[in-house]
Formats: C-alpha cells, sequence, structure tokens
C-alpha cells in the first residue's frame, strides 16, 4: 500500500509511433515508414503530456496533453530508448543549465553563457536556458542580444508557465530597467494571454507604460490591477503618480 506520505513519482518515459511518408519525386517516389519518438510526463495533476524528440534525443518544449487510452492504444512504450539515450541526454542538458545558472549568479558572465549556448545546442527551446541568456545579455548591456533573446521567450508557451515565474519577473524587470519598454509591454501581454487576471502583470505593464510617458494606459492597466486586488499599495501609488503625470506633473519613480 502506498502512504499518502510517499506519493509515486510522477511518470516519466519514452513512446513511439509510425509515420508512413512519401519521399523523392517522379521515378524515385516511394512510401517509407518513419519511427517518431515522444517524451511522455505524468504531472502533479495526473495529466500525461507529450512532446516529439528533436535530432538530439531531447523533448522540445511544446507539449500536448494525452489521454492514458490513447498513449497506450496508438503509441509503444520504449524504456530502452529512454534509459540508454534520453535520459543521459537530459541529465547532460540539466548539467549545463545549472553550471550556467551557478556561474551567472557569481558574475562569471562569459562563462554562464558559454553553458547556456552548451545547453541550447542541445535543445533551442529549453526555456531556462534561453532566460538565462538573456539576463546574461541584459546584464552585458548587450540590448541586440537581449532582443534576439526575447524574440524567442515570446514564441514559447512554456515561458510563461508558473514553472518558470522568477525567471519570467527578473527578465521582465531587468527589460524595463535596460529601457527595453516596449518589448516589456508585448512580453506583459504575452503573458496576459494565458493568465488574464493576475493583477502583477497588469501593474507591470502599467508601470512600464508609465514610464513611457503613456500616463493614460497607465492608469488604466493600473485600475485594472486594483479591480482585482483593491489592497495593492504599489499599485495605488502608481496610478496616482500616472494621474500627476497625466496632469502634466509627471513623478519618476
Amino acid at each position: 500500500m502506498i502512504s499518502p506520505q510517499h506519493p509515486p513519482k510522477p511518470f516519466q518515459g519514452v513512446f513511439s509511433t509510425t509515420k508512413k511518408m512519401v519521399i523523392g519525386t517522379g521515378v524515385t517516389k516511394r512510401k517509407v515508414e518513419q519511427t517518431v519518438y515522444f517524451f511522455v510526463e505524468q504531472h502533479a495533476d495526473n495529466r500525461l503530456t507529450m512532446a516529439p524528440l528533436n535530432q538530439n534525443m531531447v523533448p522540445i518544449s511544446k507539449t500536448e496533453s494525452i489521454s492514458k487510452d490513447e498513449l497506450l492504444s496508438n503509441y509503444t512504450p520504449e524504456p530502452a530508448v529512454y534509459l540508454k539515450k534520453v535520459l543521459p541526454q537530459l541529465k547532460k542538458l540539466e548539467e549545463h543549465v545549472k553550471r550556467g545558472e551557478k556561474l551567472r549568479e557569481k558574475g562569471a558572465l562569459y562563462t554562464a553563457e558559454f553553458e547556456y549556448k552548451c545547453a541550447l545546442s542541445m535543445a533551442e527551446d529549453h526555456v531556462r536556458g534561453v532566460f538565462g541568456l538573456g539576463l546574461i545579455y541584459l546584464e552585458r548591456g548587450d540590448i541586440s542580444g537581449a532582443n534576439m533573446v526575447f524574440n524567442k521567450i515570446i514564441t514559447l508557451d512554456a515561458a510563461f508557465g508558473p514553472d518558470n515565474k522568477h525567471l519570467f519577473n527578473d527578465f521582465g524587470i531587468r527589460m524595463r530597467k535596460s529601457r527595453m519598454l516596449e518589448q516589456a509591454i508585448r512580453y506583459y501581454r504575452r503573458a496576459l494571454e494565458l493568465c488574464a487576471d493576475d493583477e502583477n502583470l497588469l501593474y507591470n505593464i502599467a508601470r512600464a507604460y508609465y514610464e513611457r510617458g503613456e500616463f493614460e494606459n497607465a492608469m488604466a492597466h493600473g485600475k485594472k490591477a486594483l479591480g482585482l486586488n483593491p489592497d495593492f499599495d504599489e499599485c495605488h501609488q502608481l496610478v496616482l503618480v500616472a494621474e500627476r503625470g497625466a496632469a502634466g506633473n509627471r513623478i519618476f519613480l
């Protein structure tokens, strides 16, 4: 019997399916079968998600939900592929990212950049790797590099999920402090598409609008945030200074 204090660990594994493809043209045209591998993971709420493996045998960040019945009916378990190919690559990827994070915290930015780039060479859309590289560029004042990373992050749904909230907040704050205000607003708006009732996102957009001198927009988003959380003191202050700014009395925050 499984104790409620010691629940089973979430399941991870690799499954495969066979797809028919047509290759070649003219007289060389022929049908072939190709095996496609997927990384399957069970989450705390018992949801199952699957993601294709890339050429490095690492799952991409874009996942799809799948039912247990569909998985067992239409896909073949591949435990040997998981243990011998995928798991070692996942461990290697995690090691690069962890080294990058530790080096960035110590201020060894160029060495950290190398580690993040090693991780991204294995999985170009690895969220922690992308965020880490972006934070390095912002810390170095490399706006061109930060813009490149921003354009990548904005396409990744996983970047705006709860698992990456700390990195998401750090990146947004550093963009704003680097005066990348237009990008910061797009960034927070992208997050609102996935979570429309977050007062902190609305506050961050309001603050970016304020720093751009768009006081009416700052007030509007600040008031939306207060509608969700009337006790949000910082947001009350922001709305007040935005009202003064609209009246021609801007106060720098």
